[in-house]
């Protein structure tokens, strides 16, 4: 998927503990999905050996940069800053959180707790300017396999 250098492409992760079933997963999550409209979303029971329970999110959101309102423009790092705090406070974490890269393009946001305060369950925002934060090369996944197998 291609995007934009105005564009400030987020994973977000989201995991509810407290709920039993898929459909009330969905239904504590259709507010903030109706919200961001993620491009991308996959849902899943966690693992029951795993470390998370309940049910997991991930959304793939693309938000466009803000612009600075004193300047009309603004650094990347400051455009990036503003659209994370905006996000974050929505997703009911702390925007002080968020730990930019070095080059300040993008970064990541970890509650400090697993019952942050999100009413969604959001425990990690991935955030790069540009780019897919899980593939920020943008390349095609290639998997070796040529699927002779499949029916």
């Amino acid at each position: 998927m291609r995007f934009s250098s105005d564009d400030l492409v987020c994973r977000i992760a989201c995991n509810l503990e407290q709920v039993h079933s898929a459909d009330e997963a969905m239904r504590a999550w259709l507010p903030l999905i109706s919200e961001l409209r993620p491009v991308s979303v996959a849902f899943e029971a966690a693992h029951p050996d795993g470390l998370r329970r309940g049910y997991l999110a991930d959304l793939l959101v693309v938000l466009p940069l803000l612009e600075d309102g004193a300047t009309g423009g603004g650094s990347t790092r400051s455009r990036l800053l503003a659209a994370v705090d905006a996000l974050a406070v929505r997703l009911g974490l702390d925007p002080a959180d968020f730990e930019t890269d070095e080059d300040g393009a993008g970064g990541a946001l970890k509650a400090k707790d697993e019952q942050d305060g999100s009413p969604y369950g959001a425990y990690l925002v991935l955030a790069l300017t540009g780019a897919d934060p899980l593939n920020p090369g943008g390349e095609e996944k290639d998997y070796g396999d040529t699927g002779e197998d499949l029916p």
